[in-house]
């Protein structure tokens, strides 16, 4: 056993490897060793031998003098002082010494702490910290009061309230902001509860907390235009300006920052410089002659052929071209690159290198530390900054949405890309933009090419950039393809796969459901085999994935039918999602969708259509109906199965809507809360309740309004009701529900 112990740092640090196998060799002496044995031969007994005596030449015995005297004292080191007079000694000579450095350097130190906040006098003192920072901060405010009360300081008054009727808006969220980070109000504005010291968060603990630090960016404007190589058509003003940020919209520009002006389908850059220049801007970039001589703080101009194009590249040049800095892949195709993202940033980690990931769902420096960035899509500059931030804070490795508008808008022009990964392509994709990914797979002993065989775009993808960079290929029909399922096993609430790949089999157990989630597990190991991952990391870092937000979310409340929470907004997206639940076998599908206001028209009865051919119950209800009429939007749904709203209201006369011609039902509400918990209390044992539309979204537009809203969380708050419906005798199998007396 001690021999393993010694060995276990050579397993966790290479640089103590080295001392702890010393250490074990200085324990095994050769047997040659000239060293007297321990232990002597039974030939050889043991002699007790004693000192010779003093015996006189008479042959008496004459004892030594010393023999009679009493022991010797040890020699006194400590002067007479005991052990705790000594330390009693020491503290008062540390006492004076901190005495006389006060009185020596009073001044520097009451400086210090001149704008230190005063301790209250009666009320506990508050820190915002718990830790020892928070102790230190008390103890400072603690000295201070001291200070002051000796007369070497005057009191400082205390900190008077924010008059938030004085806040600009953006001012306002901030403090709300920080309010809520101090837990003195909930993200509604609302009192916050005051947390027990008693209560223990198990679900953080282990969990390290760790600060996500800010990079420092700043050069000036010529520096700028000299990296990132932009030809300027003219410039004009003071080019040594320093510029702190690159921003395109006017409403997040800050002080020294640089404008770019660009040029957007209902907007015009141009046309906000006014903005830009009350908030701080520097320098502006633009593609039309302005005049900056009129503003607040401009000091140059430079003009450009085209704002748009040369975003990216002053973005990269001012973050410092960080893509270049860390691996870098990026995920393309019409299905499935967001829950790929999760599966391959699982698996990297897996591998102990720390990935950041960003997507249409949600973007993380590394590990657990998200980053909030609501509803904002990465444009250029933000895509930059993000990559930025991820590699000063240790990032070693990113994976990313490589969507087919950002690659068509330039939007990752500038990103370093070294795996590029196919999906799949629908009508609706783009399939020259996405291409552009893999156009810049050109240097064999870097980049790798990984597709989907079993999709008949992938020989297009394929050949772009150059044919001698390796390609590995994943597909559940094409026997050929490199990463290929030999079985595998849906069910409602997990999925078993078993993986050949070139170099093993690997057997994979997923809370992701449905066969299309195979494709993305295949396609999260082939990237696995392209960077030779070892299998047991690929494996574990697949099954760490239990769920991807909105993404055929299972809502599992423990009870005895099939939740799930799907972003399918879309005919073709629809159709997929039904298709992948009815191959789990359920008794009925009951879905719920609807459609977005001031959107495509054209797709509402399309969708209605699907729904109710692959759903054995349809519920219709509202979407973001925005500024239209939800009934609408409704009225125009319902026509995908020959009907309108005057229709279903005659039916609505008698509460009884009667079955479609294929035998399926179709319900509506208008109202979104109303619809996805009475889908959910039809749910009987077997069956699945698929709501659709939103996904991982957490609002509802209505009008002007955007209020909180989640499908997922409606789900939860009407499992939790289920059961006291069904024992007060109400039947929910119809919609409106009916009572005991009226069956």
């Amino acid at each position: 056993m001690a021999l393993s112990f010694l060995g276990v740092p050579h397993l966790l640090s290479p640089t103590r490897a080295t001392t702890s196998t010393v250490k074990l060799q200085q324990f095994h002496k050769p047997a040659t060793s000239t060293r007297t044995p321990f232990f002597r031969s039974l030939s050889c007994p043991l002699v007790h031998v004693r000192a010779p005596r003093a015996i006189g030449p008479d042959g008496r015995f004459y004892p030594s003098p010393g023999d009679d005297d009493p022991p010797e004292a040890a020699e006194d080191s400590s002067h007479g002082f005991s052990t705790f007079q000594q330390i009693q000694r020491q503290a008062e000579r540390a006492r004076q010494i901190e005495e006389e450095d006060y009185k020596k350097n009073q001044s520097t130190y009451l400086a210090a702490i001149a704008d230190v906040e005063d301790a209250p006098d009666n009320a506990p003192f508050d820190s915002s910290e718990d830790d020892l920072f928070g102790e230190i901060d008390k103890a400072i405010a603690l000295k201070r009061k001291e200070f002051v009360s000796q007369g070497l300081l005057e009191p400082n008054p205390p900190k008077q309230p924010v008059a938030v009727d004085d806040l600009q808006p953006e001012e306002l969220g901030d403090l709300e902001e920080i309010e809520r980070l101090q837990g003195l109000a909930d993200g509604n504005g609302n009192g916050g509860s005051t947390k027990s010291p008693f209560e223990f968060d198990f679900d953080s603990y282990g969990k390290s907390k760790v600060r996500i630090v800010e990079g420092k960016f700043r050069m000036s404007l010529a520096e700028l235009l000299d990296e990132s190589k932009v030809v300027p058509v003219s410039v004009s003003g003071d080019l040594e300006v320093e510029i702190t940020g690159i921003q395109h919209d006017s409403r997040t520009v800050t002080s020294g920052d640089l404008f770019v002006c660009c040029v957007g389908r209902k907007t015009d850059g141009h046309l906000f410089l006014s903005e830009a220049d009350k908030r701080g801007a520097v320098a502006v970039v633009a593609s039309k002659e302005i005049d900056i001589e009129d503003t607040l703080g401009c000091k140059a101009l430079v003009i450009v052929e085209d704002t748009n194009a040369v975003l990216p590249a002053l973005a990269a040049s001012f973050y410092k071209h960080p893509s270049t800095k860390m691996a870098v892949i990026g995920i393309t195709g019409t299905y499935g690159k967001t829950t790929t993202t999760y599966l391959i940033k699982s698996m990297y980690e897996a591998m102990g290198l720390r990935t950041g990931m960003f997507n249409s769902v949600a973007s993380y420096v590394h590990g657990d530390n998200k980053l909030e960035l609501g509803n904002t899509v990465p444009d250029a500059v933000l895509v930059q900054n993000l990559m930025a931030k991820m590699f000063h804070n240790g990032t070693e490795a990113a994976v990313m949405e490589a969507a087919g508008d950002g690659l068509g808008d330039g939007r990752y022009d500038e990103v370093d890309f070294d795996i590029a990964v196919f999906t799949n392509l629908s009508q609706e994709g783009d399939r020259d933009a996405q291409a552009k990914l893999f156009s810049r797979m050109v240097d064999p002993e870097r980049h790798r090419k990984v597709v989907n065989v079993d999709d008949p775009d992938t020989p297009f993808f394929v050949s772009q950039g150059s044919q001698d960079v390796p390609v590995v290929t994943f597909a559940m029909e094409d026997k050929n393809a490199d990463v290929r399922p030999l079985k595998f096993e849906l069910s409602l609430f997990e999925t078993q796969v078993l993986v050949n790949t070139p170099t093993g089999i690997l057997e994979i157990s997923s809370g992701l459901l449905g066969k299309h989630n195979i494709y993305n597990i295949l396609a999260a190991v082939a990237v696995g085999i392209a960077v030779g991952a070892p299998l047991e990391d690929i494996v574990r870092g697949i099954e760490e994935v239990d769920a991807v937000p909105g993404r055929c979310e299972l809502i599992d409340e423990e009870q005895a039918f099939g939740v799930i929470v799907d972003y399918a907004s879309t005919p073709d997206a629809l159709s997929r999602l039904l298709d992948s639940v009815r191959e789990l076998g359920p008794r009925r599908i009951i879905t719920v969708i609807g459609c977005c206001g001031e959107g495509d028209r054209g797709k509402r009865p399309m969708m209605t259509k699907i729904a109710t051919d692959k759903s054995e119950v349809t519920m219709l209800t509202s979407d973001n109906p925005k500024n239209e009429d939800p009934l609408d939007i409704l009225d125009d749904m319902l026509a995908g199965v020959g009907s309108s709203m005057q229709d279903y209201l005659k039916y609505g006369e008698n509460d009884y809507y009667p079955p479609l011609p294929n035998g399926h039902r179709l319900f509506l509400h208008d109202i979104r809360r109303v619809a996805v918990r009475a889908a959910v209390a039809m749910g009987e044992e077997g069956d699945v309740v698929v709501v659709a539309g939103k996904g991982h979204e957490t609002y509802q537009i209505e009008g002007d309004k955007k209020d909180f809203f989640d499908d997922r969380e409606e789900c939860r708050e009407a499992l939790q009701y289920v059961d006291e419906l069904h024992q007060a005798g109400i039947d929910t199998s119809e919609f409106p529900w009916r009572l005991p007396e009226s069956h």
